[in-house]
């Protein structure tokens, strides 16, 4: 993760990290397992923290101390924008940025970069795309997107990119600058399979 000099007082906005899933392919629950010694969860979290005044858990998981557990809104109902729906219901500040909880080498800088770029340019979105390929759970989000969620899950869809379709001209795609905070095919990754842990602890420095 890069560095740089922390906020001793954070801005007004809100981390939502999305706890939910199944760890289906890790075999079992994925975001207290480790990388670089640290739990997985942990690492977003201090990903976030100096940015945010708050930080909301969305979906079952491992909680986290100073962190709120925030329920899924639609009982059954499971998907990363069903996550962001109850998250963006539970903020308190207009700017949020939602990450999932599987990413362990999300750079603080860029959540800084990403709430920036929202408030300096009044947009309802700032996402990172890379080689053609967005991510829309890593990025800053107006909390003013809340009934464009709402109004997709109730017709049924459950894709997170889709919002960023429905958002249209209010989302401004960050490409150019990923570098700045280190190689994005890295930390725009997530931790979904043994294979992948096993990446990222020899990404974090770990032997064997």
């Amino acid at each position: 993760m890069t560095g740089g000099p922390e906020r001793a007082d954070p801005p007004e906005a809100t981390g939502i990290i999305l706890t939910g899933g199944k760890s289906s392919r890790m075999g079992r629950e994925k975001l207290t397992l480790r990388v670089g010694g640290v739990p997985l969860i942990s690492r977003v979290h201090d990903a976030l923290a100096p940015h945010c005044r708050e930080i909301l858990l969305v979906g079952d998981g491992p909680d986290l101390p100073g962190a709120q557990r925030v329920p899924d809104l639609r009982e059954g109902r499971e998907g990363p924008l069903a996550g962001l729906e109850a998250g963006l219901g539970a903020a308190s500040s207009r700017r949020v940025f939602v990450a999932a909880g599987d990413m362990p080498f999300v750079p603080r800088d860029l959540v800084g970069f990403l709430l920036d770029r929202l408030r300096s340019r009044d947009l309802r979105a700032a996402v990172p795309r890379r080689a053609g390929r967005v991510h829309p759970l890593c990025a800053a989000y107006d909390r003013g997107v809340l009934p464009d969620v709402t109004r997709l899950l109730d017709a049924g869809t459950r894709a997170a990119w889709r919002l960023l379709d429905e958002l249209g001209a209010g989302v401004e795609y960050v490409e150019e600058e990923l570098e700045r905070f280190g190689d994005p095919d890295v930390y725009l990754t997530n931790v979904n399979a043994p294979e992948d842990l096993a990446r990222a602890r020899w990404l974090a420095g770990e032997e064997g």
